[in-house]
């Protein structure tokens, strides 16, 4: 993170945030770091329904993608209605909004996905029912077990919790930097990133903000004081091989960076979404060419699954 500075912010910095119980929590670990700064800044919150949050009957890929948490607070942003909003940068699409841009990644959490209702994914019976919403999770789940029974699961973390609670299903995924940042008093099994590798800037939190307004450099001065270089480097490159593939929340796409010294190696998967088919690469490249190692991880991965037909 880089070194603290001092600030004035005359008027309460506006943050917008989905409603849910999570997206809150890390809105206040936003309001918890600005109020640490020098010079504390006092954060209100702007909270919103998207329609990624009501509608949960259908997979994403039918209500708009991954974008739909998304758009609206960007609207929020360039209305000016928000000065920053706050995401799980894994449901950020590798395209912002024109008049926008990132302005700090935080400190990465966990980037292992959680199995909560069993101890492994071994000790899963024979065709036991799995509750998730991801492609990428889908298809992983069906390399190592086709026998599996894979069913939707979409809403916030503690509805899902219910429906497995009812019996809806024998076990289900979910994120492993979620259930920490909510404290959840619940067991759960972190999945090894060999046997299920994370999806794109997966545990990463990114703060949005709108460009060229009256308040856009007062906001990036401050949110810099947030930023963190290693977590930006690794989503970075992860983005970039996510937008080399074009990938979408049909396609499902694993992608991992991780840092030794001034060298980040990327781990990137495509795989079918029944998840007979696998292609694997990795590569290493200094940190600052974040991006063109992301395009070079994609383009042997287009290369080795036989083009973008494969991807659609």
């Amino acid at each position: 993170m880089n070194d603290k500075q001092h600030f004035t912010f005359a008027t309460p910095f506006r943050l917008a945030t989905r409603s849910s119980a999570l997206a809150v929590t890390q809105a206040e670990i936003v309001r918890d770091m600005l109020s640490a700064l020098p010079e504390s800044v006092s954060v209100d919150f702007v909270k919103m329904t998207t329609r990624g949050d009501q509608v949960l009957d259908r997979p994403l890929v039918e209500i708009g993608g991954k974008g739909v948490f998304i758009k609206q607070l960007e609207r929020a942003l360039l209305a000016g209605d928000a000065d920053a909003a706050i995401h799980s940068m894994k449901d950020m699409e590798t395209t912002l909004a024109d008049g926008t841009q990132i302005a700090a990644v935080l400190p990465r959490g966990d980037v292992r996905d959680a199995l909560v209702g069993a101890e492994s994914l071994e000790a899963l019976p024979a065709g036991a029912t799995i509750g998730t919403a991801s492609v990428r999770r889908h298809a992983w789940l069906k390399y190592h077990r086709p026998d599996l029974d894979i069913q939707l699961l979409r809403g916030n973390v503690n509805s899902r919790l219910s429906r497995l609670d009812a019996g809806e299903f024998d076990a289900i995924i979910l994120a492993v930097a979620g259930l920490q940042r909510l404290a959840l008093d619940i067991s759960y099994s972190p999945i090894d990133i060999d046997i299920m590798p994370p999806s794109a800037a997966q545990g990463a939190l990114a703060l949005q903000i709108a460009t060229g307004t009256e308040r856009s450099d007062a906001v990036q001065a401050i949110l810099s004081a947030l930023h963190d270089q290693d977590a930006a480097d690794c989503t970075t490159a992860e983005r970039a091989m996510l937008a080399h593939l074009d990938g979408s929340c049909r396609t499902p796409i694993s992608a991992y960076a991780d840092l030794n010294g001034d060298t980040i190696r990327l781990q990137g998967a495509v795989l079918s979404p029944d998840g007979t088919q696998m292609f694997q690469t990795e590569k290493t490249a200094p940190r600052a060419e974040a991006v063109q190692l992301g395009d070079a991880v994609g383009a042997d991965l287009l290369d080795a699954c036989g083009g973008k037909t494969f991807l659609a």
